[in-house]
């Protein structure tokens, strides 16, 4: 996902998708190359499911329970998956635009190759989740849980991560340029190797153990 590649969005504009209600979605059965619009799928349980190759725009997700969903090149666009339980799902090198997904909830699950742009993820959890070469741009996670989870390359650029919480985790090749990170929980150690911005620093010295001031005036 670091790594220059071809968007989804690009990809879906010429594939040849099959529309389907939103209501054709059942547990332990398999989806491929099928797009969902404008439906209303809030409040779903839909375990187990697996979907690949597919496209949901403006499709309302929220409340609903996906648990243990296997989830592959999947387009989100303009989607609605607030307070939406994903636990112990597995998404792979999906796309996420302009999700509002307050409180969404990806607890011991994987995402690999995933994208987030834009997206609404403020209260969001992450705890125990595994996330390897994935990217957060210009998204709202304020407060947003990653506890005890392992991240491996991932970047979260010009966020908003004010009181997320981090402790436990471990951390590997994490990129937060960019983002606002006052407040932020994350143990010292786990720090070593991530790339911030100048700016940053001064919002990182407290968990180092250390007292940034500005030079005397000379008399």
């Amino acid at each position: 996902m670091n790594a220059k590649r071809r968007s989804l969005i690009d990809k879906f504009s010429k594939a040849r998708l099959t529309p389907i209600q939103g209501d054709s979605f059942q547990s332990d059965q398999s989806y491929h190359s099928v797009v969902v619009r404008d439906a209303d799928l809030s409040q779903s349980q839909n375990s187990d499911v697996v979907i690949e190759h597919s496209h949901f725009d403006k499709v309302d997700i929220s409340g609903g329970s996906w648990t243990a969903a296997d989830l592959t090149e999947i387009l989100f666009s303009g989607c609605t998956l607030s307070n939406l339980d994903c636990c112990e799902a597995r998404f792979t090198n999906n796309e996420f635009h302009r999700a509002r997904a307050t409180g969404l909830s990806f607890s011991d699950g994987r995402l690999r190759n995933v994208l987030f742009s834009g997206c609404k993820l403020d209260l969001s959890i992450f705890q125990d989740a595994q996330l390897a070469n994935c990217r957060f741009e210009d998204c709202d996670l304020r407060e947003a849980d990653f506890q005890r989870a392992s991240l491996k390359q991932v970047v979260f650029r010009d966020c908003d991560l004010r009181n997320a919480r981090f402790v436990g985790s471990s951390l590997e090749s994490l990129d937060l340029r960019g983002s606002h990170v006052a407040g932020i929980q994350i143990d010292a150690e786990e720090l070593r190797g991530t790339i911030v911005d100048p700016h940053q620093i001064a919002d990182f010295a407290p968990l180092l153990g250390v007292v940034v001031e500005a030079t005397p005036a000379r008399n």
